[in-house]
């Protein structure tokens, strides 16, 4: 007579559940990149209206990340997981069945809600079921998780989009989550803050319209102007509500972010990390299917699939993240881990983006698996010592500031690398504007922008036959050229990253790799490396 194969225990299901779902919110963030060609068939508007698509889901996403976690605290954290679960995939349904682009927006924020939710209590969900080395370990896998469905996203959406349209591109989510309702209904163990007796409502309100006002701000800057009012406005309004937001919590027995903790160097230096990675590998990933589809003239599954580089180190550098962990100091592993990033962005750097030669540019292999072996060396392990550096019963409120990090990390590189991209595709169409009719100068900025998009082809196509030939030559050009410094400012931004940790997490003590949580400043001698 067989064995029965041993039930899934509690941590193993929570570990699948957090994992899944975990694949599951950066892949929603990417995987749009090659569907917006075929939204725009369906749903004929501005392209910078359909940029709100992916704005919506990353503006809800961030605003609400911190209160996900509170309410993790508060109420429980398996229990806003599954909420957040719930909505997320309601959101997806919406999102796939919508008759116009309004709906899809309200099912995109919908998603963006949920995933607040999810994303803010798996990392406490799955810090109370590991300890020790077993949590190095899940964490990686965690790590892993996120930077494979960020990393795939544009290819499972070219998949999905070549298969059956954009759509599906939405509704593929909606079995996924119910499966993981199921398994996280009856495999994961409720769990909160003991001492949370109340929500911080004004530590919340502030905190979650200074993120708002702040992303808001960020995704409509490359349309509107880095200098219109309503731009500057907003991130002066932004800065004035996150001053008021520390004054206030700095009077809280119980607030909503310990803010004394980043007065501790080694918190700091740690909490930089996942703003840092998001901003030099994420924010520059994004671009790469906007170029293949708009210059190269790539289909939805070809660009996915020339982004693949970057996915495969990615999950073979997760376990290896783990073992390294645990031989070397924290110091040293996120400042490795960034200055391979910073390496792979100046390679990518050096490919002659022009059309298709990408293809053919050992760099683009090279630099995209250097940038990706890097950012999954240390995916998993920031999350591990965030969560690390508070007592256990406060897990929520540091995996909502860690996501935080991350989210508003990814949208900051989304914009900022968009305005680099903008400026520098004006700029060389600018200088090459005398080989064109009055009618297409006059037209320079419109032309500039939806160049700067992606949108290569539609661009040539608004101008005069005569010209289109050598305008599609110098909007290929502008946008290669754009690209190049991007991935130039990318590589500065991780080196500085990684400057900085080795500045900060310095102290003697560090990071504590101990079993469970610090409730002090860290003192173990292995993260001074």
């Amino acid at each position: 007579m067989k064995t029965p194969p041993p039930r899934l225990n509690y941590a193993t299901r929570t570990l699948w559940v957090s994992s899944v779902t975990t694949f599951l919110l950066p892949l929603d963030y990417t995987v749009v990149a090659v569907a917006l060609r075929d939204i725009q068939r369906d749903f004929p508007v501005d392209f910078s209206d359909q940029q709100w698509v992916v704005n919506g889901y990353t503006m809800a996403f961030a605003a609400l990340l911190m209160a996900g976690g509170a309410l993790a605290d508060l109420l429980g954290r398996r229990r806003v997981f599954l909420a957040g679960l719930s909505l997320f995939t309601a959101g997806s349904l919406l999102a796939g069945t919508a008759p116009e682009m309004l709906w899809l927006n309200i099912g995109r924020i919908t998603q963006g809600v949920g995933a607040a939710g999810m994303f803010s209590s798996s990392l406490a969900l799955l810090a109370g079921e590991f300890t020790g080395a077993r949590r190095t370990r899940a964490f990686a896998v965690f790590g892993v998780a996120s930077g494979l469905g960020a990393a795939l996203g544009p290819f499972i959406g070219g998949l999905a989009v070549a298969a059956g349209g954009w759509r599906w591109a939405f509704l593929l989510n909606v079995p996924c989550g119910v499966a993981m309702l199921a398994l996280g209904f009856r495999g994961t163990r409720e769990s909160r803050d003991p001492a949370a007796a109340r929500l911080d409502v004004a530590g919340l309100a502030v905190f979650t319209s200074a993120v708002l006002l702040f992303v808001h701000s960020l995704v409509t800057a490359p349309q509107s102007g880095w200098t219109a009012p309503a731009v500057v406005v907003g991130f002066a309004a932004a800065a004035v509500l996150l001053t008021g937001f520390v004054l206030l919590e700095l009077r809280q027995p119980r607030p909503l972010i310990d803010v004394r903790l980043f007065a501790d160097r080694v918190f700091a230096g740690v909490s930089l990390v996942p703003l840092v990675l998001s901003i030099s590998f994420w924010g520059l990933f994004l671009y790469m299917p906007l170029y293949f589809q708009g210059v190269a003239g790539y289909s939805p599954l070809q660009a996915g699939l020339a982004v693949l580089p970057f996915a495969v180190p990615l999950f073979a550098a997760g376990p290896l993240g783990a073992r390294l962990a645990r031989r070397l100091s924290s110091r040293l592993l996120l400042a490795g881990g960034q200055f391979l990033v910073a390496a792979g962005a100046v390679l990518l750097a050096c490919v002659p983006l022009n059309g298709g030669a990408i293809s053919d540019g050992w760099e683009y292999a090279v630099g995209g698996a250097v940038g990706g072996l890097g950012a999954g060396l240390i995916n998993g392990e920031m999350s591990n010592i965030a969560i690390g550096l508070v007592p256990a019963s406060r897990s929520g409120m540091a995996s909502g500031i860690n996501s935080t990090m991350r989210i508003v990390g990814m949208t900051a590189g989304f914009g900022g690398i968009g305005a680099v991209l903008a400026a520098v595709v004006h700029h060389e169409l600018s200088a090459r504007a005398d080989r064109f009719p009055g009618g297409v100068r006059r037209q320079l900025d419109r032309l500039a922008a939806e160049v700067a998009t992606g949108d290569v082809r539609g661009a040539t196509a608004s101008v005069p036959e005569p010209v289109r030939q050598a305008f599609r030559a110098a909007a290929d050009h502008a946008f290669a050229t754009g690209m190049r410094a991007a991935f130039t400012v990318g590589a500065a931004v991780a080196f500085l990253g990684a400057a900085a940790v080795l500045v900060l997490v310095r102290q003697p003590g560090g990071v504590t790799r101990a079993p469970g949580a610090v409730t002090r400043p860290p003192s173990a001698r292995r993260a001074c490396g």
